[in-house]
């Protein structure tokens, strides 16, 4: 019996923690000023234990007294884990219970930490292609190139693999060695090697490219602390350029700098403009973000969100949604951790990893853990099958292909097999090119 008082206690202590953290007085919002700095308040007193609370442990010890009565034994740290996961659960839908390697396991991803064996990849024209191979890394003495084609990863072939996640092998917590199985795009043959993979800091930018049509991609790691600097210098100058629109590929992108995130939404919105706070339990706001003071870019942005966009990225993602002009997202809910979870430690060692606040866009928007970011154009089923590929046929009597024409075959090429790109270049170029409509109609109202 004292091993069952021993683990109602500690879950008792837990579930007392959750409520604490979890609970929302109904007022919590009503006295939020978007976008208006303020000094927070004393803490508020911690909220007293409701009935339902009360209940945890008796419960708990009812259901452990009827098992026994039946003859089944339960192992005391087992089952002391499991009730402890089901409260927090309760409180956080999305929370969780971690160990300390769990915890530096995520800091190394949000700090974009991690081991890789120093080849570059980006899914174009129905595949992972290497797009670079870094210096002084394991694979610079191999034989692998620019434009080779990756099928495999330690046996996983790619293209069986949700398009979000392919790449991810690439990359790991350890130094464990990476097997590649490539396909040269030269003379097509296909080879295997095992590579040691070595330490490395993740930059931003994964990839940029200026594309035809006067478009521009922009694929990042995530928003580390400094990142933005490189980030909105390279927004400025394709809008400087006369670029019409980007694309802003957050798929799998992380990060905890929240100031960097505000810099880089900032870009879509006028001076002053509120982008984003955080309200904590008892209307105590916190960390609140303005758009700096600059002109704001004339730049169509269309950011692309899935499952893994989580982060400082998800609060750009949620900012770019609710507080900015010209922007759209497209792909699939978002994560569901914006940076309102804090670690709050346990007895056991262990740490609950549970949301504490809520994030508030600057159109009112609320983002409290329990669901991610709903792109305005959702992707999922059989939206994201495979669709046969149109190629134009010359018409009759040509015997060249336009500048234009090479353009566009390129483009199509270069997003092949992504539908989430496909969508946001189909919607950029129809956007352009109504543009290029009206424009002309307000020269030649006549027209």
């Amino acid at each position: 019996m004292n091993g069952n008082l021993g683990i109602v206690a500690g879950v008792l202590g837990v579930a007392c923690l959750a409520w604490r953290v979890a609970a929302w007085p109904a007022s919590a919002d009503t006295a939020a000023n978007p976008g208006v700095d303020a000094e927070a308040p004393a803490k508020p007193a911690t909220p007293a234990a409701t009935p339902a609370e009360d209940t945890v442990g008796p419960a708990i010890l009812e259901t452990m007294t009827l098992l026994r009565k039946q003859g089944l034994t339960v192992e005391g740290k087992k089952a002391q884990w499991a009730a402890i996961e089901a409260v927090v659960k309760a409180a956080d839908p999305r929370g969780r219970v971690l160990s300390e390697k769990d915890w530096e396991r995520i800091k190394q991803e949000q700090q974009g930490l991690f081991y890789d064996a120093g080849v570059r990849a980006a899914f174009t024209n129905h595949g992972w292609r290497i797009v670079d191979v870094a210096k002084g890394s394991p694979a610079e003495s191999s034989f692998f190139k620019p434009g080779d084609l990756i099928e495999a990863v330690d046996g996983v072939l790619l293209a069986s693999q949700k398009l979000a996640c392919a790449t991810a092998p690439l990359r790991s917590a350890t130094n464990t060695p990476v097997r590649l199985k490539v396909k040269s795009g030269l003379d097509g043959v296909e080879r295997e090697l095992e590579l040691p993979r070595a330490a490395r800091q993740a930059a931003a930018i994964e990839t940029a490219e200026s594309w035809p049509f006067h478009l521009a991609y922009l694929r990042l790691n995530g928003l580390y602390e400094g990142s933005a600097k490189d980030i909105v210098a390279r927004v400025r100058e394709w809008s400087q350029a006369g670029c019409f629109g980007l694309v802003l590929d957050l798929r799998g992108a992380n990060g905890m700098s929240l100031c960097d995130a505000a810099d880089v939404a900032g870009l879509w919105a006028d001076s002053g403009a509120p982008l984003f706070k955080f309200i904590a339990a008892g209307g105590r706001e916190q960390d609140v973000f303005k758009a700096r003071a600059q002109e704001p870019v004339e730049l169509t942005v269309i950011a692309l969100v899935d499952g893994e966009t989580r982060e400082a990225s998800e609060v750009l993602a949620a900012t770019l949604a609710g507080s900015v002009r010209c922007a759209m997202l497209i792909g699939q809910p978002t994560c569901g951790d914006p940076r309102v979870r804090e670690l709050l430690p346990l007895p056991t060692g262990n740490q609950l990893y549970v949301a504490t606040r809520r994030l508030v866009t600057g159109d009112g928007r609320r983002y409290d853990g329990r669901e991610g970011v709903v792109p305005d154009i959702r992707l999922g089923g059989a939206e994201t099958a495979a669709v046969p590929e149109y190629e134009p046929d010359l018409l009759a009597g040509r015997t060249e292909t336009l500048p234009a024409e090479k353009e566009d075959r390129l483009l199509r090429e270069r997003v092949r097999g992504d539908v989430a790109l496909q969508r946001a270049v189909d919607i950029l170029r129809g956007l352009k090119t109504l543009n290029q409509r009206v424009s002309t109609l307000e020269k030649n109202p006549a027209r």
